[in-house]
């Protein structure tokens, strides 16, 4: 009887997967049950629209890895003709086609195909693609749609790469690291095409970090793939036009926000994802939103994260296998299945400027200018100043966060416009300065436009229509010619004609470096009358003394720094914290949190230097009450919506970015109550965006429960390795069980797994033994201590102390 009840409560569940994934089961020409026939019972038949049967589905008792059944279903689907087999015990399946040559064995996926998916794939089995190599790409590839793009020969080289990749080995994942401006963008509407036009692709999914970008990217979309009509995701899904496009350009926060990858795909809807700035889109939430598709994927980025360079991996693997899996976890090479500092094709800014067909890029020249102060926050001992009879001392990341220095700013200015490149009419060169924060780039615009009227516009996700103003700045049609940003244009802008990057800020780490630099490096040749004059080289003006710091200090036989772990709890500190300020991170630690409760002071001395004072987010970490902080929450937003008609609107339209936007700048991290996006993740005990908390304090949505959460997270994980059954019932167990044991959850983030598993929870799920045979474990717990689940969880047994 028991069996009976396990088999009948995984059939619920299959049940219910199937229809969400649109299967009518009530329709027998759509789903039949319980077909004989010589080779025995096959559970479920799928019928697609022909009345053929497309799909075995082999249903198993909860406590049965169905995976076991994989060779007795694939009789019941030979007999059938079925070119198809799932395989499932209610929470997890496996998915087999098992005709295709280069799928021989099942694999996981989160959820069912749905009836479209299979008849897609159906139709590829029965006209298989052909192999991408048969598309012949020249130089003049692209020319029937835009006479003047062509390709070159190292765009081309990389198509190739991939192309024989694909083909002759099978693979399946793809690593481009290309230098900032060698036309990545152009690469991948061609890529695009290729796989569109020999079948091997019907769906293409672009994802991007930024809506700017994916503005950006639409630009050349447009003009590549018309007949594609590519569109971007935010936008399309509340107009339904998702479905009539073969390319979707997406936000990965637009994908994550309320689960949307799993709620409006299924894992076989696209089949090529490509990622743009790979780099950042393959971690936490975001690597389980691009892992959820069942696809080819090809990443691209000028600056990959290579935290296996300058690690002997056989030692560490024996000495600290954690530090180890850490590392893997986030080693862009790694994940797209490269060796370590071995992306599948590379062509860097070296390449570019000494290609015999080119050059393709510039180089700067680097122009050095430092004022006394600066000098002084640059040498060990720091800039010593009295303020309000207190001595104190700032080293170069405190200026414009800890001290004012209005006058500073003003020379940094005068200095600017006096060693400044200027375009072959006379102007000012188009310029970049990149200032510390908000505060400090409108108070860089004022002064410049003092100095100069209309000479300066910032540019700042906090500035109304600024992506507008980007665009109009790039192509010309705008009068001013400087632009002040923090760092909305510092990766994806293409602005050709840029003869000045300026640095008013300090950078420490070599990506960042690497991509603003990247603003500089296209060429461009201007024309003055009958006269062309090519742009040779920008100048970087640098009044941090960055560019000495990563050729004189900065050491790069040191490996990546990993970002530290939030402190253990007991240990009596809190961790530290990370803000966003304009796209860009910055580190607080737990000296930053006490200064940013005091009043930030002003230097005003004989240099009289004045700035308007930055705005800085409020302390986290402190221990509040979280229903009295909750519903206060839940309160002043309603007021706030109320009392701002554009995030009602943002709402209603489910405009995340909107949401995001307008919550950052007008609402959280205020004096009057810091609200903060961790606050918000502690208080609800749910870690998710701050949009999802809006809607749902607005009853737009629902929020998912922990539980929800648990489950998503222990199904993604074990899709990511492919668990077997009972290592799958083993995670969860630890995943429910350390979300709400103070105990437990020390215990297995100190890998205590003796004190852990031996709890009467995991005895009846085989003890220590068990977990002796989990080979990946390992890997799999190091996941879930990464995951977002397990970081909401420490803050709240933090905050609960």
């Amino acid at each position: 009887m028991a069996v009976f009840q396990s088999e009948a409560s995984a059939r619920i569940l299959i049940d219910k997967a199937l229809e969400a994934s649109g299967w009518d089961l009530q329709d027998s020409q759509q789903v039949r049950f319980e077909q004989h026939n010589a080779s025995g019972r096959a559970d479920y038949l799928l019928i697609d629209d022909l009345g053929r049967v497309t799909c075995v589905l082999e249903a198993k008792r909860e406590d049965l890895d169905p995976y076991d059944a994989r060779d007795q279903a694939r009789g019941y689907a030979e007999t059938r003709n079925a070119p198809f087999i799932l395989l499932s015990n209610g929470t997890d399946h496996w998915f087999w086609n098992y005709e295709r040559r280069d799928e021989r064995d099942a694999h996981r996926i989160e959820r069912f195909p749905s009836r479209d998916d299979l008849q897609r794939l159906r139709l590829k089995n029965l006209q298989p693609p052909r192999p991408l190599q048969t598309e012949i790409v020249q130089s003049d590839y692209l020319h029937a749609l835009s006479p003047d793009v062509s390709l070159r020969t190292y765009q081309i080289a990389a198509m190739n790469t991939v192309a024989k990749g694909f083909d002759d080995d099978n693979r399946r994942k793809f690593l481009l690291e290309m230098a900032t401006g060698t036309g990545k963008t152009l690469l991948c509407a061609a890529m695009i095409r290729r796989f569109l036009k020999t079948r091997n692709a019907e769906r293409v999914l672009f994802i991007v970090d930024r809506i700017e970008l994916a503005k950006q990217t639409m630009e050349e979309f447009n003009q590549i793939l018309p007949e594609y009509k590519p569109v971007i995701y935010k936008t399309a899904r509340r107009r339904g036009e998702v479905e009539g496009s073969s390319v979707v350009v997406a936000t990965i926060q637009s994908l994550m926000v309320d689960r949307r990858y799993r709620e409006e795909f299924t894992p076989f809807y696209f089949d090529l994802v490509i990622n743009d700035e790979a780099h950042r889109s393959i971690y936490g939430d975001a690597r389980e939103a691009v892992q959820f598709f069942q696809a080819t994927r090809i990443g691209l980025t000028a600056t990959p994260k290579a935290y296996l360079n300058n690690i002997d991996v056989d030692k560490l693997a024996t000495e600290d296998p954690k530090a180890l899996e850490i590392r893997q976890l986030r080693d862009t090479y790694t994940y797209f299945d490269c060796k370590p500092g071995e992306p599948s094709f590379r062509y860097d800014i070296i390449d570019a400027v000494k290609d015999p067909e080119g050059p393709f890029l510039c180089l700067p020249k680097i122009i050095d200018c430092r004022s006394e102060i600066t000098t002084e926050a640059l040498s060990k001992a720091g800039w010593t100043v009295t303020i309000n009879e207190q001595e104190e001392t700032f080293k170069i990341r405190d200026l414009e966060r800890k001290v004012f220095t209005p006058e500073r700013n003003r020379v940094m200015c005068q200095t600017f416009l006096d060693q400044a490149q200027y375009d072959p009419t006379g102007k000012l060169g188009k310029s970049i300065i990149f200032a510390v924060n908000q505060p400090h780039a409108t108070e860089l615009t004022k002064i410049l436009n003092e100095l100069q009227p209309e000479l300066a516009v910032t540019i700042t996700s906090r500035v109304q229509d600024a992506s507008a103003i980007a665009k109009d700045f790039r192509d010309g049609k705008r009068q001013e010619r400087v632009a002040v940003s923090v760092d909305m244009l510092s990766t994806g802008y293409n602005c050709r004609d840029l003869l000045n990057v300026v640095l008013m800020r300090p950078i420490f780490s070599p990506t960042e470096y690497i991509q603003i630099k990247g603003r500089g490096t296209r060429l461009y040749t201007f024309t003055v009358g009958n006269t062309e004059y090519r742009k040779e080289r920008f100048f970087l003006l640098d009044f941090c003394a960055v560019a000495e710091y990563f050729e004189e200090e900065y050491d790069y036989s040191v490996p990546l720094s990993v970002p530290k772990p939030r402190p253990k709890l007991g240990q009596g500190g809190t961790r530290p914290r990370t803000i966003e300020d304009d796209g860009g991170e910055y580190d607080l630690t737990p000296d930053d949190e006490e200064q940013a409760k005091r009043e930030i002071p002003i230097w005003e001395g004989v240099d009289k230097m004045l700035t308007q004072e930055v705005r800085i987010v409020g302390p986290d970490g402190e221990k509040v009450d979280v229903m009295t902080f909750r519903g206060s929450f839940e309160k002043d937003i309603k007021t706030f919506a109320d009392e701002n008609a554009d995030l009602a609107e943002a709402v209603a339209n489910e405009d995340d970015d909107a949401v995001e936007t307008i919550m950052r700048e007008r609402f959280l991290n205020r004096p009057e109550h810091y609200y903060s996006p961790d606050k918000l993740v502690v208080s609800y005990g749910v870690p998710a965006p701050t949009a999802a908390f809006v809607y749902d304090a607005l009853g737009k949505r629902k929020m998912p429960t922990k539980e929800e959460v648990i489950s998503d997270t222990v199904e993604s994980i074990a899709a990511q390795y492919n668990l077997r059954y009972t290592e799958q019932k083993l995670l969860r167990a630890t995943a429910a069980l350390v979300s709400e044991d103070l105990s437990s959850f020390e215990a297995f983030e100190n890998e205590q797994y003796s004190e852990l598993f031996s709890k009467s929870l995991f005895q009846r799920l085989g003890g220590l033994s068990a977990i002796a045979k989990f080979s990946d474990r390992e890997r799999v717990f190091e996941t879930l201590r990464q995951s977002p689940l397990f970081q909401a969880t420490r803050q709240a047994f933090r905050i609960g102390q």
